[in-house]
C-alpha cells in the first residue's frame, strides 16, 4: 500500500504587536487614503473619500493623490513617518478592487 506524506503548513506566528485601537468617531479626525495603486484604486478611493467627507463634515481628508501609490511607495518606513507627520489619526490602506 503507497503511503502518502502531508505538508502541516499551519503554525503559530509571534504576536509583537497590537493594532492599534479602533477610534470612537470619525468626528473631528485627520484621515488619510493610501492607495498601493492596484486596479480601479483611482477611482473607488476617491469615491470613499467623498463618502467620509459628507458624513464627517468636521473631518479633514488627505487625498490619496497628495501621498506615495504603489506598494513601494506605501511600505517604508517614510510614507510612515510622513503620516506620522501629518498628524493623521486613521489611513484608509487598499487597492480598493
Amino acid at each position: 500500500m503507497p503511503t502518502l506524506e502531508v505538508f502541516d503548513p499551519s503554525g503559530a506566528t509571534e504576536i509583537t504587536a497590537l493594532h492599534a485601537p479602533r477610534l470612537g468617531s470619525l468626528e473631528g479626525k485627520k484621515v488619510a487614503l493610501l492607495s498601493d495603486d492596484m486596479w480601479q484604486a483611482h477611482r473607488i478611493l476617491p469615491l470613499i473619500g467623498d463618502y467620509l467627507t459628507a458624513r464627517y463634515p468636521s473631518l479633514t481628508l488627505v487625498r490619496e493623490t497628495e501621498l506615495p501609490m504603489g506598494n513601494a511607495g506605501i511600505d517604508n518606513p517614510e510614507t510612515a513617518e510622513r503620516l506620522v507627520d501629518m498628524g493623521v489619526d486613521a489611513v484608509v490602506v487598499g487597492n480598493a478592487s
